[in-house]
């Protein structure tokens, strides 16, 4: 049993957990003590105020600034934790009722180069909506952060989630206007690794070449990203020809800034779902975004030409 369970209760200084929560993010006990407006004396006596509460030591102290002890660490999760639900609940009480708050948290690069693209339509549509945008690779605990929805690239089955489909998502091989080799010529192919969330479904570029029964160039070198986005924006950069996936490439091959290759587009084992806790799923600010989502995707599921899909 962990000291937190097995440890007496007394009457915590919550100016202490405050601070210690700020000294966790900074690690040094000066810009703590400018963050809060208090002295770096201040910060210090709090830290160990709690530390005596407690009786263990949360820090290891250096001349340059503080490092959290194994039980400080665990200490600074759970109060940390805590200060993001006491600061949720101030901002969703301070709110009027005419102003919802939605926390959604997307695949990064989908993120970056699908959605922030097409805000400007969900902000015309939405002004009751205080939309929250979270960068999130693997699906996040619903328990743990107050977080209504992901839009999710996986295989969307979780039981205990609503799960709604939003769209497939293809592979094709794309480069920048200015850059003129080609796939059987060029020296450098750009390679996004595929995360712990998603390897299943990221297609490699050994995998292509076979799908596509084409012999790479000999010299060819790789060059590695840890996420789509990042591919897509070196190819953009005349760097290489990359694998783009198609709905996180659609707003760079409509505006010019990449080109796509004459080769047929490969759809991945894998889909977007919007993920929900299935009772804030029936909530009717939830359902609008889902259709908002939805009708999204359907215009960047083709070649975005009609004037209701503009970015």
């Amino acid at each position: 049993m962990s000291y937190f369970h097995s440890m007496s209760k007394p009457n915590f200084s919550m100016t202490a957990l405050q601070t210690f929560s700020v000294v966790t993010k900074e690690l040094n006990f000066s810009k703590a003590a400018e963050i809060l407006n208090i002295s770096p004396s201040a910060v210090s006596h709090q830290m160990k105020l709690l530390e005596a509460q407690l009786g263990v030591s949360l820090f290891h102290r250096k001349s340059k600034g503080v490092m959290l002890t194994n039980t400080g660490e665990q200490l600074a999760e759970k109060v940390n934790k805590g200060f993001e639900l006491i600061n949720f609940g101030i901002d969703t009480a301070k709110q009027t009722d005419a102003i919802q708050r939605v926390v959604l948290a997307v695949v990064p690069s989908l993120l970056d180069h699908w959605l922030v693209p097409r805000l400007n339509d969900f902000y015309a549509h939405f002004e009751n909506i205080d939309l929250h945008l979270v960068a999130a690779d693997q699906l996040v605990d619903f328990n743990q952060r107050h977080i209504h929805g992901h839009l999710h690239f996986g295989h969307g089955q979780q039981a205990e989630l609503e799960s709604v489909f939003m769209a497939h998502e293809y592979v094709l091989p794309v480069c920048s206007p200015s850059y003129h080799a080609t796939i059987d010529t060029s020296e450098h192919l750009l390679a996004y690794v595929g995360g712990t969330e998603d390897a299943p479904s990221n297609m490699s570029w050994d995998a292509w070449f076979k799908h596509q029964s084409v012999v790479p160039y000999k010299l060819t070198r790789y060059r590695h990203f840890s996420h789509v986005g990042h591919a897509l924006n070196a190819a953009k950069h005349s760097q290489g020809i990359a694998l783009g996936w198609h709905h996180i490439a659609s707003a760079l091959l409509a505006d010019g800034s990449l080109r796509r290759l004459p080769f047929e587009a490969i759809q991945l084992p894998f889909s977007y779902y919007l993920m929900m806790p299935k009772d804030i799923a029936k909530r009717p600010v939830m359902q609008q975004i889902t259709s908002w989502l939805a009708s999204q995707f359907a215009c960047s599921q083709g070649e975005i030409d009609d004037k209701n899909c503009e970015l």
